[in-house]
């Protein structure tokens, strides 16, 4: 069985900004996830890590688009009682989930950090993300949540693959380990 990756995949604007500072990522709207390979990678994840506030939005949106994937929730607070299948909540520590998920038998696949911006920092600076794909998107929205926060810094990734849309999307892709 192969190692599984712990994998961030996400979408920062030009300047950095994962989100607006509300929250709202409606600038993302006119971009089509088919055109950077987003079903392969989906079909690559087994396990989805996702912060409360990511997942709460993510329910905005309608139907739960990762019903067939186990879906773990980083939150001290109770989830709704009509929440997707597949889905828990975590308020553990996150070393303690990553030795569990890397010792997992089953052949899951691989884990996708979703987000938001704390999750991803977490993981990323803590030296439990193994990949980074970043999908720079030709926008600038001025200010907003940042895909690395204030005290990021200190890790040194190493520049796999990178590729330019004909949208003007540029991927980068990092490995971590």
């Amino acid at each position: 069985m192969s190692k599984k990756l712990f994998r961030i995949y996400i979408a920062v604007s030009l300047d950095g900004f994962i989100a607006r500072a509300n929250g709202a990522v409606d600038w993302l709207g006119e971009y089509d996830p088919a055109e950077f390979g987003f079903d392969d990678f989906l079909d690559s994840v087994g396990t989805l890590i996702i912060g409360r506030n990511t997942f709460d939005q993510v329910m905005e949106f309608g139907d739960w688009p990762y019903e067939a994937r186990r879906t773990i929730v980083l939150t001290s607070r109770e989830l709704p009682k009509d929440r997707p299948a597949n889905t828990e909540a975590y308020g553990g520590s996150i070393i303690e989930l990553v030795d569990q998920l890397r010792d997992r038998r089953s052949a899951d696949g691989d884990i996708w950090v979703v987000g938001g911006g704390s999750v991803v920092t977490q993981f990323l600076f803590g030296g439990f993300a193994d990949q980074l794909d970043i999908f720079t998107i030709p926008e600038v929205l001025g200010s907003g949540i940042s895909l690395f926060g204030r005290d990021a810094g200190g890790i040194k990734p190493r520049l796999l693959a990178s590729e330019r849309y004909n949208s003007g999307v540029v991927r980068s892709q990092y490995g971590l380990a």
